[in-house]
């Protein structure tokens, strides 16, 4: 069995019905399973009079009903939220706050303290605690109907939501289906957050061929062996991940082809590949294909692709990000004709339609080519060898671990404590990759710098996921500022170094 995204249906019921389509955290799920408990959410939906574009929050972690619920959206032309229990709390009422989503699945066996009409769990019962009112709470258009809006962190300290429709997602399924060269044997090991866009890419592939999908929760993952275990025990083929990710497991004696033996591909994306990862896992993993991908969350998932052979490895030092898809074009925009590198931008219908109720944010970074939609990436590359190349951000966002993380919503959020008089955060590199987020921050009682930073920490734990929390919190009398009249972040790394 397989799903066809364009058809909205899934076909071929006869065939390996009893196939697992979804492995879990907590249960196994066959691709008939599957498709019941979609059956089953499509006439939930219907009961409480869900209008196309209105938004469904997904609440849970790994468990096999989140890309269960996923899917039966999906299949229904109703956009959905993704959202991780690694979240606080405090972001989470802000997200149902500004979209007005009236129904929450709960994938998970936990109850959740908010306030929202109707909640449904993993085992399909539905509690409501007042009428759902969807006035003013439908968004997109029925033409092309949202698919996901998917938050990531913003620079004015609010999460900004990226609009994502089926048109663009078909883009990405159409060239994912004829240039990934993946199969229905194939099993794909998921463990990036559903709230990371890197964990789409295994499930659309997955399910547009009737592979396997194998869901790993967070506390498996940080137990290297009990993760490689799982990957043995469900054979997985396909590693999906941020190249860090992988990078942590060069080292375990279990991590070649010897132990995983089934492991034949590797999917980068998220975050620059380096050349040294890839000498490694070719010597870990004999014959392994290494495919490397870019994209932001703004242009569906990625938008190219690149297998790194023996060859790229041995010619490029900073390896490539590839070629676009057939549906996109990458331009580099170049501030004179002297320069070689310029800002990334993305020309395709796989480009989103813009940010959630931000008109300002969205004039800036989303753009019209050619009557075709376009999204100014922020980052700097260069063509060689038609072939196209990363550099880096020409902003303050910054990716560490595969995260797009906003320095400034870390700032925005340290500002709001009583004893902050200032704050700048700034992303700590090693070999071209962010290691660490360090928060510099000017107090207004610096006597007590030590316990006032200890109640920062509490504070801001309340209102940002772990993975933006700084790795250290420096009080400092002043910030340098550099002939520009602009703080100048080097110096204070460099003071931070000693």
């Amino acid at each position: 069995m397989k799903y066809n995204f364009h058809k909205n249906r899934f076909e071929e019921q006869t065939i390996f019905p009893y196939k697992i389509a979804i492995a879990g955290s907590d249960i196994d799920l066959t691709w008939q399973g599957l498709e019941e408990h979609c059956n089953q959410l499509q006439l939930i939906f219907k009961q409480l009079q869900i209008p196309i574009g209105h938004p469904v929050v997904i609440y849970g972690h790994k468990e096999a009903f989140f890309p269960v619920a996923m899917l039966a959206c999906m299949h229904a032309n109703i956009p959905y939220i993704p959202i991780d229990k690694i979240y606080p709390l405090e972001r989470i009422k802000k997200i149902i706050e500004s979209t007005g989503s009236q129904i929450i699945i709960n994938c998970s066996n936990q109850t959740i303290d908010i306030s929202i009409p109707v909640c449904i769990n993993q085992d399909l019962q539905i509690t409501t605690n007042q009428k759902p009112d969807y006035s003013n709470a439908t968004y997109g258009n029925i033409a092309d109907p949202l698919r996901y809006i998917m938050f990531t962190s913003g620079s004015t300290g609010e999460p900004k939501g990226v609009l994502i429709s089926k048109s663009s997602l078909l883009t990405f399924v159409e060239w994912a289906l004829q240039d990934f060269r993946f199969s229905e044997h194939d099993v794909f090991m998921n463990q990036a957050p559903f709230t990371f866009d890197v964990s789409l890419c295994d499930l659309l592939n997955a399910f547009m061929r009737g592979s396997t999908l194998v869901l790993t929760a967070n506390e498996i993952v940080k137990n290297q062996y009990l993760f490689l275990q799982r990957i043995k025990h469900y054979q997985c083929s396909v590693w999906t991940s941020t190249p860090s990710f992988a990078f942590l497991f060069l080292r375990h004696p279990n991590f070649n082809s010897t132990y995983l033996s089934h492991l034949k591909s590797f999917l980068f994306m998220g975050e620059p590949l380096p050349n040294r990862t890839c000498v490694l896992l070719k010597k870990a993993f004999e014959g392994v294909t290494i495919l490397n991908a870019y994209g932001p969350t703004e242009a569906t998932i990625v938008t190219t692709l690149i297998e790194i052979t023996d060859d790229i490895i041995q010619k490029y030092p900073l390896l490539p990000i590839g070629t676009p898809m057939p549906a996109s074009q990458l331009l580099i925009e170049k501030n004179n004709e002297q320069d070689t590198e310029g800002e990334i931008i993305i020309v395709g219908n796989h480009v989103a339609n813009g940010y959630f109720k931000d008109e300002e944010l969205s004039h800036k970074k989303f753009i019209s080519y050619k009557a075709t939609k376009g999204f100014k990436t922020g980052d700097l590359g260069y063509y060689q060898d038609d072939l196209l190349f990363c550099i880096g951000r020409n902003d303050d966002q910054v990716k560490m671990n595969g995260f797009r993380i906003e320095l400034n919503e870390i700032s925005a959020q340290i500002l709001k404590h009583i004893n902050v008089d200032d704050a700048i955060c700034v992303g700590l590199s090693r070999n071209n990759e962010v290691k660490k987020i360090i928060a510099f921050i000017i107090l207004k009682q610096n006597e007590f710098a030590a316990e006032s930073i200890n109640e920062i920490k509490t504070s801001i734990e309340k209102s940002l996921p772990y993975y933006m929390m700084p790795g250290d919190f420096v009080p400092v009398d002043h910030f340098p500022v550099g002939t520009s009249h602009k703080v100048d972040k080097k110096v204070l790394i460099a003071q931070y170094l000693k």
